[in-house]
């Protein structure tokens, strides 16, 4: 069944899961829209466990959605999900061989809303996939002052790339920045040409990709509103960039041409850097789509076509009127440690409001800091994790995250026997209350992860933000069916 012809459900207090029949154990949208982190071990369960369950509760109940693929198997699960939930008319197959096309400096270009085409929504686009680059290839991040010196001047440089494409009237494409970096004069190139009149410097603006946007550059904005900002523009590289020293410069274009190089062939070439068929808006309307550009398969090309499309996905959905009756859209991330940015703490901010369900899954938190890399990545994690209301946790050996698991949860007073011998075998016994673990880390290593050994039950150990279940307790042990 349809989205299109189902009744959708729009109430934040309505059940999505009910754990039992006490509605103090029912998981809400309302919860939903606050974000999810899952963690288990391998084989733990919580991909075919909780993950499974949640994943049929936003299908069963209307929700449009954007999965990204970690996993070659990960498109043949949400199809069989689809199936059974009756939405295989709004499952959108988003891969190699098909026919749909995402080019974000378009779709941000041209988009509807305030704000498009705004250069440092563009500039910040690009950085991120700087950053995705150098994740991946282990460089990490916050590198400290040295690292952020390159990556101010080669923003600013990505920014005024943008800028003269624009005042010339070219269209801004990878490929005209390239052309643009890669021919801008230096400072012997702009004596020279002082030389020349202005014939032959039109002629040289032939020749010259860079040069001959400079010219229409200005000869479009003379006399205009854009006349100063042109000149500034433009100064740039005729002036500022043309004199920069040849080390600095070598280490602005490569890194350019790094980022951009993968766009210049392969899936990016063909999916990502021409039109734009495949909008993320297309969720808020019921469907799902599915990035199946596995990273096991596609590795940083598969990273870098989906973590864009999941950045303009986010801010897609942040620009939703939260006044409207707005239908519950969900962000799914299985090996979420491949495709974490700096906009996900930023995005759950606003999550609720946007009616955004963000789930992550992940094996455990060490995944995180190392994903994350630099000098200290806990504060950006713990803050992260801190705007995902929802906490389930399945069996784990590791170590980082079972106590961080326990001191999410909390302590409180227990009372604690003890027993003394004494000399001739004399024995008193005693009850001392101390403060320790409601789930003692070492009980995360015992949770059944499924299976037929288990009767395809799978235990976890949920928690949710301000909640109080049943058992009046801030967390809540359940099983999670895999036949089901």
């Amino acid at each position: 069944m349809s989205s299109n012809n189902k009744s959708i459900v729009t109430d934040l207090d309505y059940p999505l899961v009910k754990f039992s029949q006490s509605k103090e154990d029912w998981w809400t949208i309302r919860d939903a829209v606050r974000g999810v982190q899952i963690f288990g071990g391998i084989g733990s369960g919580k991909s075919s466990g909780s993950g499974k369950t949640l994943a049929k509760a936003f299908l069963k109940n209307g929700f449009g959605g954007l999965v990204l693929c970690g996993k070659p198997d990960e498109r043949e699960n949400w199809e069989k999900l689809a199936k059974e939930a009756g939405r295989e008319d709004d499952l959108i197959i988003f891969r190699e061989d098909s026919q749909y096309q995402f080019n974000p400096l378009d779709y941000e270009l041209n988009r509807t809303g305030k704000g498009a085409g705004e250069i440092f929504n563009l500039s910040y686009l690009f950085m991120e996939i700087y950053k995705m680059g150098n994740r991946f290839s282990g460089g990490g991040g916050d590198g400290g002052d040295g690292e952020r010196y390159w990556d101010n001047a080669l923003k600013r440089c990505i920014n005024r790339m943008i800028q003269l494409l624009k005042f010339s009237g070219e269209k801004v494409s990878i490929e005209n920045m390239i052309n643009l970096l890669s021919q801008a004069p230096y400072e012997e190139d702009m004596k020279d040409l002082s030389e020349l009149s202005n014939e032959e410097i039109e002629g040289v603006g032939e020749k010259n990709f860079c040069i001959g946007c400079i010219i229409k550059a200005s000869a479009r904005c003379d006399n205009t509103p854009l006349e100063k900002e042109c000149e500034f523009v433009t100064n740039y590289f005729t002036n500022e960039f043309s004199r920069v020293p040849e080390k600095t410069r070598a280490i602005v274009v490569e890194s350019f041409l790094g980022l951009a190089e993968p766009f210049t062939s392969g899936i990016l070439k063909k999916h990502f850097s021409k039109s734009t068929n495949l909008y993320p808006e297309a969720t808020f309307e019921g469907k799902i789509i599915v990035l199946d550009f596995p990273v096991k398969e596609y590795l940083a090309s598969g990273i870098y076509a989906q973590g864009i499309y999941k950045l303009l996905w986010q801010q897609a959905a942040e620009r939703r009127n939260p006044n409207e009756d707005l239908l519950p859209v969900f962000l799914w991330v299985d090996e979420s440690q491949l495709f974490l940015s700096d906009y996900d703490q930023i995005f759950q901010t606003t999550a609720r409001s946007s009616r955004a369900c963000t789930v992550f899954l992940s094996q455990n938190i060490s995944n995180y800091y190392s994903a994350i890399g630099g000098k200290d990545p806990r504060p950006k994690i713990d803050s992260l994790l801190g705007n995902l209301g929802t906490k389930i946790f399945h069996a784990n050996n590791d170590a980082v995250t079972n106590e961080w698991a326990a001191r999410t949860i909390g302590n409180a007073f227990k009372n604690v026997r003890s027993i003394n011998v004494g000399k001739n075998e004399n024995t008193s016994a005693g009850i001392s209350q101390q403060l320790l673990h409601l789930v003692e880390p070492r009980e995360f290593t015992m949770l059944k992860s499924g299976g037929f050994e288990n009767d395809l039950k799978v235990e976890g150990v949920i928690t949710v933000a301000g909640k109080t279940w049943s058992n009046n307790l801030n967390f809540y042990r359940t099983f999670f069916d895999q036949s089901v």
